[in-house]
């Protein structure tokens, strides 16, 4: 009986791996052109090959470290994640509240619009179930929105860019794998 459940056990674990993926850090300047009302900002990225398929999602999760690099400016930002876009990897995409594509309000909210103050460098870590649904995609869509909110003593001159840092997606995923017991699968083993 526990030889059976052994070999079961095996078989089971065979059929599968679970494997840890990441993006490479990457960074992003969101270009701020506005006054009052947000301008938003359509970042594509693609997932590594590992995580894009048949696969079951385990963990996931992104860091990122938000910084506002003027010097009298208060920026407002966040970040909502779409499965459809326009932009590509190499061009991101501007809208405003006028253009808005029609999957805009469909995309998940990942860090809610705040205040970063003048100079204002801070880490995050956006473990959302939101992220799962990224999981099996082969490219992702972050839509980050950014506006002046507060002008304080200073000189900045837009355009200018709020900045988002060290940008890392890490996923633990298990990939299946159909078929591979082979014969013994026929055996009834």
């Amino acid at each position: 009986m526990n030889r059976a459940l052994f070999i079961c056990l095996l078989l089971c674990s065979a059929c599968s791996a679970e494997i840890s993926v990441e993006t490479e850090p990457f960074n992003q300047k969101v270009p701020v052109t506005s006054l009052l009302e947000p301008v938003y900002a359509e970042v594509a990225i693609d997932v590594p090959d590992e995580a894009v398929g048949d696969v079951i999602v385990d963990e996931i999760s992104a860091d990122l470290t938000v910084v506002n690099p003027a010097k009298a400016l208060t920026l407002e930002t966040g970040v909502r994640l779409s499965l459809s876009g326009k932009a590509t990897p190499e061009d991101p995409v501007l809208y405003t509240n006028t253009n808005l594509p029609a999957y805009f309000n469909t995309a998940s909210i990942l860090l809610p619009t705040q205040a970063f103050a003048p100079g204002q460098s801070k880490p995050f870590t956006i473990k959302d179930p939101v992220l799962v649904k990224a999981a099996g995609k082969p490219r992702i869509w972050l839509i980050v929105n950014n506006t002046v909110k507060r002008v304080g003593l200073g000189t900045d001159t837009l355009p200018l860019d709020i900045l988002l840092q060290n940008i890392v997606f890490r996923a633990t995923v298990t990939k299946p794998f159909n078929g591979v017991a082979g014969g013994l699968e026929v055996g009834g083993l």
